[in-house]
């Protein structure tokens, strides 16, 4: 449905609404151009007539020396009106441009959380930049041509309506068929492009996949795989990109005919007029070169008119992002607290993700109280990591809420929720940048003494004082100069700086040693009177200083209690606990 919707705007309507906020800008060039063109052909042209019927057969030299000083005048008052002409086109062109680039990057980040699970990055790069480039390219190389071009066909039709009107109406008429069947010809070539566009995309996702996974193509010896499944993509782009460039020729070859034909029945009239001392030879001569003229400005403005259906794929995926539904929870104003101690509450939970009938919470109920450790254990798919999820709002419960300080999250402010929550996972997101950079993300104002502390907090020490250029040293893309384990910590850090009342650790420790593991155990230790802790771990080894520990199975807490009193339940916990223990064991005896 929004497909159709997106079709019945054409692609010119579409390329006009993105310029009506600009439109004084669009009118001055408008102006501009039309100056420009009075002075690139029409004075020249209607000079050449002047001279032919007046100057040359009265031996006029008076006139003709003011004719020469007024094409020079003419030609360098072109040149001044060109370079204004330049300047605000590209203006229009890139505030356009950052404002659609800006419109869809907002638009992401207020899509449903499981939207990104189902689309693929590389297409979602391509539609928030490459697609919005495909109309800056336009507006900023053909936009000003074309309006010339329109500009251009009205003027000379109206000088060739005061030279006689059997010009003007051969001229407009075989304009409108030649612009009818080039539109059709135009059809084919917006067609390709969208396929041709498609195929880029995949590249680009395929491109981005195998620079971030080159260690692993490396280690695999899958190289040659890569590199034939690259060229497959781009083999498949060529394809499709000749086809395009088949309709394009085609509608180039329609397009250029129209010159001859033009040229042909606007002399062939005007030696029927002559013939008849209905136009003099001057206007003759005249009316041939605004012909020729308007018929180079009609061929341009078609070709212009082929990139404007060109844009029209580019336009239809971004109109197709931005019709994608938001996240009620992303765009709603919602409530917040002054204040929040950290007081956590699970009522009956219940939940299952999007497009799958099994739910993976199924009544789950459990708090945790302000200031207190509470760890998360359990099985594989007992829905430890789907907690994290919705407490920081990312999907929609099927039933039951859950509250911060007693306010829903679902009737809360999203920002605020978020805020007031620090989070460690064990797929550590860092960003090319400095340490400091990375640190700061979830507190700004945090001062470079907070930013030391919390790196020594979280067993960086020994790292940070090798530094040469301290917090300012580089981290490399996405972390490349760090190993597995700062990277863990460095997460952890940036948790810390951020300081807020509420800190989960979602398989935090999972690359650390033991004795790293110790030291960021006891920096936690540190601030559990200040914040509520959830900490989730498959290694029960972790969870050992919790106040208390939470078992999940089959998305319901089935025991619930400290590390001794879970173990004398001889329970889940305790079965988890001595298959870990065992599993330790046989690897120490090997």
């Amino acid at each position: 449905m929004n497909q159709n919707k997106i079709k019945k705007i054409g692609d010119g309507k579409r390329v006009i609404q993105f310029l009506i906020p600009h439109k004084k800008w669009v009118f001055a060039d408008s102006f501009v151009i039309a100056l420009s063109q009075i002075c690139a052909t029409l004075i020249p042209t209607l000079g050449m007539g002047w001279l032919v019927d007046h100057i040359i057969p009265n031996h006029e030299n008076t006139l003709l020396w003011g004719l020469m000083w007024l094409l020079v005048f003419a030609a360098i008052l072109d040149l001044i009106l060109m370079v204004i002409d330049e300047y605000f086109c590209h203006h229009v062109a890139k505030s356009v441009t950052n404002w659609q680039k800006l419109r869809l990057f907002k638009h992401l980040q207020i899509l449903p959380y499981s939207y990104f699970h189902q689309s693929k990055s590389g297409e979602l790069l391509a539609r928030v930049s490459d697609d919005p480039d495909t109309l800056h390219n336009f507006l900023a190389w053909e936009g000003s041509t074309f309006m010339a071009s329109v500009q251009g066909v009205v003027i000379y039709s109206v000088v060739l309506l005061w030279i006689h009107p059997y010009l003007m109406v051969t001229s407009v008429v075989l304009g409108i068929l030649f612009y009818w069947t080039s539109n059709k010809v135009g059809a084919r070539t917006r067609n390709a492009s969208a396929r041709a566009r498609e195929e880029a995309s995949r590249y680009l996702e395929r491109l981005r996949e195998s620079v971030t996974g080159i260690q692993l193509s490396r280690i695999l010896g899958a190289t040659d795989y890569e590199i034939q499944s690259v060229a497959d993509i781009r083999k498949s782009f060529v394809k499709e990109s000749i086809i395009e460039l088949k309709a394009r020729m085609k509608s180039i070859v329609v397009i250029g005919s129209y010159n001859g034909f033009a040229l042909a029945s606007v002399y062939f009239i005007s030696v029927l007029l002559i013939s008849n001392e209905q136009i003099s030879s001057g206007q003759m001569l005249t009316a041939g070169g605004l012909v020729t003229i308007a018929a180079n400005e009609i061929q341009r403005m078609l070709r212009n008119w082929l990139s404007v259906r060109r844009t029209g794929p580019a336009l239809d995926r971004s109109e197709k992002l931005l019709a994608e539904p938001t996240s009620a929870f992303e765009v709603q104003e919602g409530k917040k607290l002054d204040v929040v101690d950290g007081l956590i509450e699970f009522k009956d939970v219940k939940f299952g993700y999007p497009n799958k009938e099994d739910l993976v919470l199924n009544g789950l109920t459990f708090q945790v109280k302000p200031g207190e450790a509470v760890a998360i254990v359990g099985p594989s798919g007992a829905g430890k990591s789907t907690i994290v999820d919705l407490l920081l709002g990312f999907y929609p419960l099927n039933s039951g809420t859950i509250d911060i300080d007693g306010l829903s999250i679902e009737q809360s402010n999203a920002k605020w929720v978020r805020d007031s929550i620090s989070f460690v996972s064990q797929d550590v997101q860092l960003r090319n940048g400095s340490l400091a950079d990375n640190i700061k993300i979830g507190n700004e104002k945090a001062t470079d003494e907070e930013l030391v502390q919390a790196l020594r907090d979280s067993g960086l020490s020994d790292y940070y004082d090798s530094l040469p250029d301290g917090l300012h040293s580089s981290i490399g893309e996405r972390g490349a100069l760090l190993s597995g384990g700062q990277k863990q910590r460095l997460s952890l850090a940036r948790a810390l700086v951020k300081n807020s009342p509420i800190l989960i650790l979602d398989e935090a420790s999972s690359a650390l040693d033991p004795i790293t593991e110790l030291q960021i155990n006891e920096a936690i230790q540190k601030r559990k009177s200040k914040q509520s802790v959830i900490v989730i771990s498959h290694r029960l080894s972790t969870v050992l200083t919790a106040d208390r520990i939470v078992v999940l199975e089959n998305g319901i807490v089935v025991e619930e209690g400290t590390h001794h009193a879970l173990l004398e339940m001889d329970g889940v916990y305790s079965r988890l606990f001595k298959r870990e223990a065992e599993t330790g064991e046989n690897v120490l005896s090997v």
